[in-house]
């Protein structure tokens, strides 16, 4: 080839170079602010989590926990000690010699059932106000001692000793159950209520996923055009090496090769990724050509 000719096309070589060291720049660029806005992202994740144990700090939402946990424990003792006395009371009615009192309406009996359930489901699925809960509450025991009272054949209590005491403690650990079951109902409300604070900032935070998803995806994206532009800027670089070694001429780049030690190549290397990787400084076009240089 005419030197002419080799050098049009040295000319021509540089000029693909400078091109894509531009686009080469841009990528890189590019690339990082993805990540930085993945980094971004999570930072704010993270920042949201925090919000999230401090409002369940505030609201000793532990302490809260281990008094629900307590109080059904507490429930299911009172439970069973409800059913003992009042098989017992069953027991003293049907051996009881005293006629008994008329029945109660059935009719009335089962509207005082239908209400009961329907209250206690209001209490369990929505959020009242303490005013609104505390009346339910005193329907709710009002209507189940009625239930008490009227269901079946009562049997007049007479001058039974034992009934009357079997009686008086029923009804006190009747009252005992109440009271159980509506500091449940008030523990479970407050749960509710700091399970809506918390489900505002895990909405933010599903939203803050889906955009750092996508920010480190068009990284990875930049990051892949990057390492081909790099790959176009290693063969244009060789190929102006070869051109220039056609001309008589030593490139720069060649004459450090030629003086450093395979070790030293080695370590310079290293030293590249971690000035690009990790410290995210600007490389230049000979620390390029060894960075891309296989070891």
């Amino acid at each position: 080839m005419e030197t002419q000719a080799i050098q049009d096309e040295l000319k021509n070589v540089r000029n693909q170079i400078s091109e894509l060291k531009s686009s080469f720049s841009q990528k890189r660029d590019s690339k990082e602010d993805y990540f930085s806005q993945g980094e971004e992202y999570s930072k704010k994740i993270n920042e949201l989590y925090e919000q999230v144990k401090e409002i369940e700090k505030e609201n000793d939402l532990d302490k809260i926990n281990e008094e629900l946990d307590t109080k059904k424990e507490e429930y299911e003792k009172l439970k069973a000690q409800h059913d003992e006395l009042k098989e017992k009371l069953d027991t003293l009615k049907e051996s009881s010699n005293q006629p008994p009192k008329p029945a109660v309406k059935t009719v009335s009996v089962d509207k005082a059932q239908k209400e009961l359930k329907k209250l206690d489901l209001k209490l369990q699925t929505q959020v009242l106000s303490l005013e609104k809960e505390s009346e339910i509450s005193r329907r709710i025991a009002s209507l189940k001692e009625t239930i008490e009272q009227h269901s079946g054949n009562t049997q007049a209590e007479g001058d039974d000793s034992e009934y009357r005491k079997v009686k008086r403690e029923f009804n006190s650990l009747r009252r005992k159950l109440i009271n159980c079951e509506k500091r449940i109902r008030s523990l479970y409300k407050q749960i509710r209520l700091i399970s809506k604070e918390k489900k505002k900032i895990y909405k933010q935070i599903d939203e803050l996923r889906k955009e750092k998803k996508e920010a480190f995806e068009a990284f990875k994206e930049e990051k892949k055009q990057y390492s081909s532009v790099g790959k176009e800027l290693k063969d244009l670089y060789r190929k102006e090496e070869e051109l220039l070694e056609q001309l008589g001429e030593t490139p720069r780049a060649k004459k450090k090769k030629s003086s450093a030690s395979t070790g030293d190549i080695k370590q310079k290397q290293k030293q590249l990724e971690d000035n690009l990787l990790k410290k995210g400084e600007t490389i230049t076009t000979e620390d390029l050509l060894m960075f891309q240089k296989k070891k």
